[in-house]
């Protein structure tokens, strides 16, 4: 075979048909060989990544973990009369979130440590640790040492007296029970419910259950204190409102009616100014006045054209006035009148009109005559002094009707200002009446108050520890072990200085592979392939230790 284009002395790599198929390929056989060769590193690691998880369940305090529910009724019928779903549904969230963090607020926690004096208890102050916590511990002291910080002692305490010392001391041991406390602490929601999980994990199973019940307490003490609070705050606030309500109530009412007695605005029973109602009355009697001036003109008239007409024929016309005061003069006058008319017909007709007895009668006609002419005008004196009075009176209410007139256009004016303070006056007693009757139901809720909360769930003793758990300690420890192995193990195959295969040779060296060698001692070594002889006489073998 020709090797001319391939200089062995230069270490050149000598092609292969299965090198550029090889690269895009992984190389399982490899894989595997690369494996069974590190088995022995991946199982001391897995080992030891196995005792470590032991050696940490054994060092590490068994936790218990307590937990009680608690239901958040916000009365959402009322939110979602007002408002879409969506926005209800946005309101439960931020409420029960809202919720939560007055559950892992300092506040609340502050009341628990205070109920069950945590920051006097041995337990709950230095709870045990494990092996790993420690050594942490240690390194932070140490690193602490180092940097010169004085973790143990608070800040300005060497220049106070003691009693100030105890104080902040026990302040601060009260601040870091309270810190624990929070940290411990678990508050979640359960699923989208409106319910909340609050639990708590401790190494004693009666501190868990003690903390987590005083926990569910001291929340529903605080809704119902924040009810009250709030309702408190309310009827201290409305109560004060309600006095500058009464007081500005009361000044609008009087200067109504301080306005309607300068303008004297009086008003009846209806409510209509009396201006108004005198001047409807005032129309009424001119209308009144303005029929009998006219009734009286008329009569007047009619007389006085009987008057003007002469005594003639007063007899004739005086059937006008039958149904006078006066008629029955007159009526007896014509009788009388008539009586001796026809006496004197008859005297005439009998003895002709110069006899004596019929001169009489003729002037005793003529008497009677100016008698009723005379009553008649009487009558006619009468009627124009009704007409005069009648006219007298019409302009007399005309006078009075203007007069009435413009006082009510004043009166009207002004009464745009009354209505004006009248409005006021009413909006700020209704206004009064309305805090008037949310100040009582405010009253009435402050002396009962009604939390949102109420406990489903109370917290009980926990029967088995929570933690730590063992199989899922023992698969991370494991798994952790098992990467580690294989870490060490890939390291040892990259870092290897000699070779392993035939392709190991080729690829590296540049040389042909003639075969293997057998180990000292060991089998016959493998017939080589005549092919693998180099063309020079240079040669390259390899062991069987070498594999």
């Amino acid at each position: 075979m020709n090797y001319a284009n391939f200089p062995l002395d230069k270490r050149t790599p000598l092609p292969s048909a299965d090198q550029e198929k090889g690269e895009d390929f992984i190389d399982v056989e490899r894989l595997l060989g690369m494996a069974a060769r590190q088995a022995k590193v991946v199982a001391i690691c897995a080992a030891i990544g196995l005792f470590l998880g032991v050696v940490y369940l054994q060092t590490t305090p068994k936790q218990y973990t307590s937990v009680a529910s608690v239901l958040i009724d916000e009365g959402m019928n009322k939110v979602m009369d007002d408002i879409s779903a969506a926005s209800a549904t946005r309101q439960t969230d931020a409420t029960i979130l809202s919720q939560i963090e007055i559950l892992n607020s300092a506040r609340l926690a502050s009341e628990v440590v205070d109920k069950l004096k945590l920051d006097q208890n041995h337990d709950f102050m230095s709870p045990p640790q494990s092996a790993l916590a420690k050594g942490i511990g240690f390194l932070r002291g140490i690193v602490a040492y180092f940097r010169g910080n004085a973790t143990d002692q608070l800040p300005g305490i060497q220049n106070v007296d003691a009693a100030t010392r105890e104080a902040m001391i026990k302040t601060a041991t009260h601040d870091y029970a309270v810190l624990m406390l929070q940290t411990g602490l678990s508050a979640d929601r359960v699923s989208r419910s409106n319910v909340i999980s609050i639990s708590y994990q401790a190494t004693n199973p009666a501190l868990a259950t003690a903390i987590t019940k005083a926990y569910a307490d001291a929340y529903l003490a605080d809704q119902l204190n924040a009810s009250f609070d709030a309702t408190e705050r309310a009827a201290v606030w409305l109560q004060g409102r309600l006095t500058e309500l009464r007081e500005s109530s009361q000044a609008a009412s009087l200067a109504v009616e301080k306005f309607r007695a300068e303008h004297g605005l009086s008003a009846n029973s209806d409510g209509q100014l009396l201006s108004d109602k005198q001047l409807a009355d005032l129309n009424a009697q001119l209308i009144v006045a303005q029929a009998d001036t006219a009734r009286t003109s008329a009569r007047y008239q009619q007389y006085k054209a009987i008057v003007d007409s002469g005594s003639e024929s007063a007899f004739n016309d005086s059937a006008v006035a039958a149904d006078q005061p006066s008629s029955s003069v007159i009526i007896g006058l014509k009788t009388r009148y008539l009586a001796i008319a026809k006496r004197l017909q008859d005297v005439e007709t009998n003895f002709g009109k110069d006899h004596p007895q019929a001169v009489a009668l003729a002037k005793e006609k003529a008497d009677v005559s100016a008698q009723i002419f005379g009553q008649l005008k009487q009558i006619t004196e009468s009627y124009r002094n009704d007409f005069e009075v009648a006219q007298a009176r019409e302009t007399a209410l005309r006078d009075k009707i203007s007069t009435a007139a413009g006082k009510s256009s004043i009166d009207n004016q002004s009464q745009v200002k009354l209505k004006e303070l009248d409005q006021q006056a009413q909006a700020l007693t209704t206004l009064y009446q309305t805090f008037l009757s949310r100040y009582e139901e405010a009253s009435q809720q402050q002396s009962f108050p009604v939390g949102k909360v109420r406990i489903i769930s109370d917290a009980t003793m926990p029967l088995a520890a929570s933690g730590p758990r063992t199989m899922r300690v023992l698969a991370l420890s494991l798994v952790l072990g098992l990467m580690l192995g294989a870490g060490f193990g890939g390291l040892n195959e990259f870092n290897e200085r000699f070779f392993r295969t035939g392709e190991d040779i080729r690829d590296r060296a540049g040389l042909k592979f003639l075969g293997y060698l057998p180990t000292i001692g060991g089998g016959r070594a493998k017939d080589s392939k005549a092919d693998d002889l180099p063309a020079d006489g240079k040669v390259a073998s390899l062991s069987s230790a070498e594999r």
